[in-house]
């Protein structure tokens, strides 16, 4: 999410405090991030597991905000990436590395040609504060912004704390 954000803020295409809609917020680690760096941030998720959210449908929703920004539930990224487009917002989601390996996405990557590919030079830990091991999934970052087709930029790990 630091790393995200430097890359966005450094091309000048997302500022404080614009609104950053968090769909698939979970425990709201990403969104934590985003608040600190001066976001105003929509956190939701049709599974909350923050006390006193009501579950939101993100694919059944409409967006009030600047910006998409999550870690969607893997089985269900096509269906938040396509709905995201529809909904006319830049965005931006943490996939899989291997997402766009799949012949069944390729309709989806020509159609709807992505701004920036930000692959993670480094495997997040997913299990952040945690006993995990070493992480052994590799992610990428894919942006949608508008104005280009598909830079590919290797973000590198940011210094400190990672989330």
């Amino acid at each position: 999410t630091i790393a995200l954000l430097d890359h966005l803020e450094y091309w000048g295409l997302i500022t404080p405090p614009s609104t950053i809609w968090e769909p698939a917020c979970g425990r709201g680690d990403m969104a934590d991030v985003m608040f600190d760096r001066g976001y105003k941030v929509l956190p939701s998720d049709l599974y909350p597991q923050i006390e006193g959210m009501p579950p939101t449908d993100f694919l059944s929703s409409e967006a009030k905000c600047d910006w998409i920004i999550t870690n969607p539930p893997f089985s269900k990224a096509t269906e938040f990436i396509t709905h995201a487009l529809e909904l006319g917002k830049p965005c931006a989601f943490l996939l899989k590395s291997q997402f766009w390996h799949a012949k069944s996405r390729l309709d989806l990557f020509r159609e709807n040609p992505p701004s920036y590919v930000l692959p993670l030079t480094w495997r997040p830990d997913f299990l952040y504060g945690a006993k995990s091991g070493s992480p052994t999934m590799e992610c990428l970052w894919t942006v949608w912004a508008g104005g280009h087709e598909s830079i590919y930029y290797p973000l590198e790990k940011p210094k400190g704390e990672i989330t």
